[in-house]
């Protein structure tokens, strides 16, 4: 359809209808072609009756290309594939999820129309999210017509909602993460635990607990300073994120204190990770002086079960109570006492 000037709008006609607008119809014409929005209507035979200048501007089709054909989804998809506007006239708003399963919901405004957000990857350079808007057009007698679909552009939304999400996401993860260690940090351990020891619980399975001393970290720190010391934390960590299976996760809980929550575990597993923990970390070889002979620290564990009932705090003492045990009996070693 050509863009008609002043002049012209006076004798426009539709597609297929020779018959010039009457001053009523014009006026609806011109509400069309000048809207912002972009907008284009079917017929009952699927064929475009009207393609408006907004919608010639975002897909860069014109409607002298397109109107008469029934070619509107080469505006959005490489390949053929229904618009909604086809299933609406084609009366089949059951297939709709098909094709935009989870991207639409029914109007509440309007009767027989639709709402959705999509990505059309065929628009602009490298495609656009767009939130379209699709109605059934009926006669009197309420016989289809045809239908209209209207369509916003929302990338730059979509984007920010998406970057909102991430900054979110990692905020997120940054609130439950050691800044040092990249392991859960202690507030996000108390939450875990509360959840395994409520499952505990409920199934009846087995909980298991670690509890991790670096054994004379003080010393260290005092001879070769904090930032040494942080690099023993880190390697400690790394020690641990390797010996996990998946469904365990390791914390920092404070200091040089470490601790792993191992679902599904009884005691007596939970001993056997900890031991290859312990045997791991004390091969790991520290050069605080930059060259010479390695320094190798240690590191004592306190393995726990679960008590079914039990109440966190105990559960927790129990770990602690061990670990400390390991150390009275000369560190460097795992204690699980079995109740």
């Amino acid at each position: 359809m050509a863009k008609p000037g002043k002049s012209a709008e006076k004798s426009a006609t539709l597609a297929g209808d020779k018959r010039p607008f009457t001053e009523g119809e014009q006026l609806l014409y011109a509400s069309f072609e000048h809207s912002p929005i972009p907008t284009f209507v079917i017929g009952r035979d699927h064929k475009i009756i009207y393609w408006n200048r907004a919608l010639e501007k975002m897909s860069g089709i014109t409607a002298r290309e397109v109107v008469g054909s029934k070619d509107h989804w080469k505006a959005f998809y490489r390949e053929y594939r229904p618009t909604m506007a086809d299933l609406i006239v084609n009366e089949r708003q059951g297939d709709i999820p098909l094709w935009y399963l989870g991207k639409y919901k029914k109007s509440h405004l309007i009767e027989d129309a639709y709402e959705g957000t999509d990505f059309f990857p065929e628009l602009g350079g490298g495609g656009k999210w767009l939130r379209f808007t699709v109605s059934a057009l009926r006669d009197s007698a309420g016989a289809i017509l045809g239908a209209v679909e209207t369509l916003e552009d929302v990338t730059d939304r979509k984007l920010a909602e998406d970057a909102l999400r991430e900054s979110e996401t990692m905020y997120r993860a940054l609130s439950i993460t050691d800044a040092l260690t990249t392991l859960y940090n202690s507030r996000y351990f108390y939450d875990q635990l509360r959840l395994e020891i409520e499952r505990a619980d409920r199934y009846g399975h087995p909980l298991s607990l670690l509890l991790l001393d670096i054994d004379n970290f003080k010393k260290f720190n005092d001879s070769y300073g904090h930032l040494e010391g942080d690099v023993v934390l880190v390697r400690l960590g790394e020690v641990i994120r390797r010996c996990l299976r998946k469904t365990d996760s390791a914390y920092r809980f404070g200091g040089e204190e470490f601790t792993v929550i191992m679902p599904e575990t009884t005691g007596d597993a939970a001993t056997s990770l900890a031991e290859r923990i312990r045997e791991e970390y004390e091969h790991e070889g520290f050069y605080p002086l930059g060259g010479g002979e390695a320094i190798y620290e240690t590191v004592s564990i306190g393995v726990a079960q679960y008590i079914f009932q039990e109440e966190l705090k105990m559960f927790l003492k129990r770990s602690d109570s061990n670990m400390y045990e390991a150390k009275r009996q000369g560190k460097n070693r795992v204690f699980y006492r079995k109740k």
